[in-house]
């Protein structure tokens, strides 16, 4: 399953950087979040609660930030598996300024699915996924905005 997709955040790309790779950032800002936790550089243990419809899982994984080009891209690397199946995927973020005071997150990954979910929600799976993604985009703007008036005030 492909997933792609352009975010703009609001904040100069050395910001929303620092913000994407935050691991605190990024523990509030991953739908279904329940655990986070650093496990080597760069890489972190997750426990997720996911649903596609009526059928929800828990799902334990990893979540990895790989060839990083500073203020540029990285890629993202997820997997998980749980009693109702098993999760992988990844996906390029490439930064780039959008209008002044604003940066656009470009997002183009791929994602598989197996057990449960993949065979009852087929269909479904690309919209819940970009649901996901919009969760996650939206969640790091809070994170973008806290950050960048946490700067003003100093």
């Amino acid at each position: 399953m492909k997933i792609n997709g352009s975010y703009k955040l609001p904040a100069d790309p050395e910001t929303v950087w620092s913000v994407l790779l935050d691991p605190d950032a990024l523990a509030q800002s991953i739908p279904g979040a329940k655990s986070f936790a650093s496990d080597g550089d760069d890489a972190y243990t997750v426990d997720l609660s996911v649903g596609v419809a009526a059928i929800r899982g828990e799902y334990s994984g990893r979540v990895a930030l790989i060839d990083q080009q500073p203020m540029s891209s990285f890629k993202l690397l997820v997997e998980g598996k749980g009693a109702k199946g098993a999760l992988s995927g990844s996906a390029l973020f490439t930064l780039s300024q959008g209008k002044p005071g604003e940066t656009v997150v470009n997002v183009d990954g791929e994602g598989e699915i197996a057990g449960l979910f993949a065979r009852v929600g087929q269909r479904m799976l690309g919209g819940v996924a970009k649901l996901l993604m919009k969760q996650f985009f939206d969640n790091m703007k809070k994170q973008v905005r806290t950050k960048v008036n946490a700067a003003a005030a100093d």
